[in-house]
């Protein structure tokens, strides 16, 4: 496994023990490998999180070129499920602004295999929460739905078959907090076609979280200083939203 503790400055004993960053690489797990970011959620670091919109329908690389241009350090992964003319499918907020309602009805395709989830930024905070409960949080500035819930208040989503073979190169988060109460979101994504079950697994095992939301399967890509282009090999299409975090 290799780790590394990313800052924007030098990698030196003190800045380590500041780092609100950990990257996980290659990171071997129940027979399959992952790679994850995990960012200490405070009030410096939750306004670092942002949605970029790909409005030009641009492929994935040349997305990340033209961002490089402007930006030398950020993480990157898929935001939410979008339909074919890229709007997404559930609830979508931006800069404080509601641009599409919670979606909780019933359908087919992964988003509806209930229970599906929310990822809400407020100015200080940050929720992972049931897609139901979105109605509940005030003030959001930023909030993607998705689907389907990996893990739900500790339990692993029901609809989950241990022995299932639908497995798909899967990307996601997960929130979690340490015996200091302070508060982590987990990103991952796969690096080989993992189950539904297994990529709960992973966020249960390794991180020990709470809730966890599946954020796409199939066309997941990941990026992070020092890594490049990770998950899902070639895409057919392009990724409409991205969540964006500014190392």
């Amino acid at each position: 496994m290799k780790k590394l503790f990313l800052t924007l400055i030098c990698f030196t004993c003190s800045t380590l023990i500041k780092a609100q960053v950990e990257t996980y690489s290659n990171y071997p797990f129940n027979g399959y490998s992952y790679n994850a970011v995990v960012v200490k959620i405070d009030s410096e670091t939750v306004k670092k999180f942002d949605i970029l919109q790909n409005d030009n329908g641009i492929l994935h690389d040349a997305f990340l070129t033209n961002l490089f241009n402007s930006d030398s350090s950020f993480f990157l992964i898929n935001a939410c499920i979008s339909d074919t003319t890229c709007k997404p499918v559930g609830y979508f907020a931006k800069d404080a602004q509601e641009i599409q309602p919670a979606n909780l009805n019933d359908g087919t395709g992964n988003f509806f295999l209930k229970p599906n989830g929310a990822l809400l930024f407020t100015q200080d905070d940050v929720i992972l929460c049931e897609s139901s409960q979105i109605s509940n949080y005030q003030n959001v500035r930023l909030g993607i739905q998705s689907g389907p819930m990996l893990l739900n208040n500790g339990s692993i989503n029901p609809q989950f078959n241990q022995n299932s073979q639908n497995k798909n190169i899967r990307c996601g988060v997960g929130i979690f907090t340490n015996s200091k109460n302070e508060k982590f979101l987990a990103f991952g994504i796969s690096n080989y076609p993992v189950s539904f079950y297994d990529f709960a697994v992973f966020f249960d095992k390794k991180f020990k979280c709470t809730n966890a939301l599946c954020l796409e399967s199939g066309e997941c890509k990941m990026y992070f200083p020092y890594q490049s282009n990770l998950g899902g090999g070639e895409l057919s299409g392009y990724i409409c939203n991205y969540l964006y975090f500014k190392l």
